[in-house]
């Protein structure tokens, strides 16, 4: 079947691919191409843009893409629109009708905090590294001892480490992500593993490396430059003995690394250059105080108004208990106070309903019962 679409799409990459990485121009072209068959297969009358409408096309295509994560939604509806808004602004012939995609198309994203290793599990782990003693596992423990992405790990340059002083040292981190190098402090423990990754790549290797590797730092005995999936990989092994309930990931280390900075009480400022955040919402998810800290809080809290409440029991008179035992109230407002209690309780299941089609009928529940108590009320 011909693609109609193929032509623009096609042109459209071409005129970003001189400002885009190549990353970014593979994953658009892979959405434009998704929502191109999501047409061809769906609505085979349109075969240009132009033709788009926002009912049944692109609230067709919405709802197809509900299976997704939210991240991964929104991540399409957003560049789908600036795909269509480019081609708006440059007057192309197949530009769509504007407002194709709305902002109220964007989810609300859940806010996932970061996920540290407790303090016991992460020593198991940098002993299970230092044991293994492999390329992968040095790899791994260099991310635990700097907070890197693992993409950054891997593009370290093999002069990376440079003097900052007499024996201080710093690491020049590569861009990746956030597409800004970066110059780290390393401590005396990172300056030894590094010089101790350099050394076993030069005693290990048993072939002569392409040009195109010579520079990088993280060379396998055999030349290869380990994929992040062989470093998943080899993680999952190195950590296999430990708590089977906790997912080790590799990022989980750089959560640690910054936690720990964090609860040492590093300033954020500080803390998001050290991570390479571009914006401080990332770094403010590491300030948050996590439930061991919250725990400690509380029993600290608790010992002080136990000694508290002790002096107030010695200087405070005894309380005078009435022996007559207390007035039964009404029956009538016995049940009007229990039909209080139901309401107050169902309110606080509707807004906890993550669902709103629930949460609707719960409110609509809720203001019958309401005004059942009214007539109680009058009837009583």
């Amino acid at each position: 079947m011909r693609d109609y679409f193929d032509p623009t799409i096609k042109r459209y990459l071409r005129r970003w691919q001189t400002t885009l990485r190549p990353e970014t121009i593979k994953s658009k072209r892979g959405l434009l191409r998704r929502f191109s068959t999501y047409l061809r297969e769906n609505h085979p009358e349109v075969r240009r843009f132009s033709q788009l409408q926002r009912d049944p096309h692109i609230e067709g295509w919405i709802e197809s893409r509900l299976s997704v994560s939210v991240v991964t939604r929104n991540w399409e509806i957003h560049n789908l629109r600036t795909f269509f808004e480019d081609l708006i602004e440059w007057q192309w012939r197949d530009a769509p009708p504007p407002a194709l995609l709305r902002a109220e198309d964007i989810a609300p994203e859940p806010l996932h905090l970061p996920r540290p290793l407790s303090p016991e599990l992460d020593q198991a782990v940098q002993k299970a590294f230092v044991e293994a003693g492999t390329c992968p596992a040095m790899g791994l423990l260099l991310m635990r001892y700097t907070g890197m992405r693992i993409g950054e790990m891997r593009a370290l340059a093999l002069n990376a480490m440079e003097p900052a002083g007499p024996e201080v040292f710093s690491l020049r981190v590569p861009p990746c992500k956030t597409y800004a190098e970066r110059l780290i402090p390393i401590d005396e423990r990172t300056v030894e593993l590094i010089r101790r990754i350099i050394a076993q790549r030069a005693h290990l290797l048993k072939r002569r490396l392409r040009p195109s590797r010579r520079h990088l730092m993280m060379i396998g005995p055999w030349g290869r430059h380990l994929s992040p999936a062989t470093y998943g990989v080899h993680l999952k092994e190195l950590t296999a003995h430990l708590d089977p309930s906790e997912h080790i990931t590799s990022h989980r280390l750089r959560h640690t690394y910054a936690t720990e900075l964090a609860r040492a009480g590093m300033p954020v400022p500080a803390l998001m250059k050290l991570m390479g955040h571009k914006t401080p919402k990332m770094t403010m998810r590491y300030v948050q105080v996590a439930q061991a800290d919250v725990r400690e809080a509380y029993e600290q809290a608790l010992t002080q108004l136990s000694v508290i409440r002790s002096v107030q029991s010695s200087t405070l008179p005894a309380l005078c208990v009435p022996t007559m035992a207390l007035p039964q109230q009404p029956e009538s407002i016995q049940l009007l106070k229990l039909m209080e209690a139901m309401i107050t309780g169902l309110e606080s299941h509707r807004r906890d309903e993550l669902d709103p089609d629930r949460s609707k009928q719960l409110h609509r529940f809720i203001k019958r019962i309401r005004k059942a108590g009214y007539d109680l009320k009058d009837i009583l």
